[in-house]
């Protein structure tokens, strides 16, 4: 059980690049193309640029490796400050 008094540390997000309402073609594995047109993190859908496409990268499946992800998005507002300085 966690120390309630104790605030936890950044953890890492969860990515989802998916094709949203489309079943794929196939049910053999590596047999149907998927076109993802869906970016989530932590669940939530994000607008991305049709110019920039997803690019996904080496992944290795060393156990001390993170999955280190790069995306470029469309942001309706960006703020850089101290986290407890107004908006």
């Amino acid at each position: 059980m966690s120390d309630p008094g104790k605030q936890e540390g950044p953890r890492g997000a969860i990515i989802e690049i998916v094709e949203k309402d489309v079943t794929t073609s196939s049910d053999s594995a590596g047999r149907s193309i998927i076109v993802p047109n869906d970016i989530r993190i932590n669940g939530q859908s994000l607008l991305s640029s049709a110019d920039d496409p997803v690019i996904v990268h080496e992944i290795t499946t060393r156990a001390d490796a993170c999955v280190r992800v790069t995306l470029t998005l469309l942001a309706r507002r960006v703020s850089i400050r101290a986290e407890d300085d107004p908006v």
